[in-house]
């Protein structure tokens, strides 16, 4: 009996101090201009790689701590220079991230370059990244910026 109740006393302490640690990604939202990509899909996509960079610091549960998180801005400027049918070009994709965590708030920046080279080609939509995953990366980096300062 005696080692029942240690055992119940253990869970019980192992859970309280597990909870505290333990977050939910409850609300995505952007204040960014976001063209070709749906909100919903944008919304899901920020979650999942939200809950992924959560999850490799801390214990991700449906109960846990409410986390917000807040796409500020995304930049996506082009450098380059064309020399008669060839065409360099570079892409920085910049994205400001807030986290809210227990009702502080955290900022993170992340970046991620891309290099086009080509000849004959045109390029599509100079206001959105050549690859998602320009995107997804920078996001990540801002993420990983942000989860850092989290005490």
């Amino acid at each position: 009996m005696k080692n029942i109740l240690l055992f119940l006393a253990f869970v019980v302490i192992y859970n309280i101090v597990m909870a505290q640690n333990c977050l939910t990604v409850k609300k995505v939202t952007s204040e960014a201009n976001i063209e070709g990509i749906s909100p919903k899909r944008f919304t899901l996509g920020v979650k999942q790689i939200s809950e992924e960079m959560l999850s490799e610091k801390y214990n991700i549960c449906e109960d846990g701590d409410s986390v917000s998180v807040c796409v500020k801005s995304i930049e996506a400027p082009t450098y380059g220079m064309s020399i008669g049918p060839f065409d360099f070009k570079r892409k920085v994709t910049i994205v400001t991230t807030e986290i809210y965590v227990r009702g502080v708030k955290y900022i993170g920046v992340g970046e991620s370059t891309t290099d086009v080279k080509s000849t004959f080609i045109e390029l599509q939509d100079e206001n959105l990244p050549f690859e998602k995953t320009a995107f997804s990366g920078a996001l990540k980096k801002s993420l990983q910026n942000a989860i850092s300062q989290i005490k």
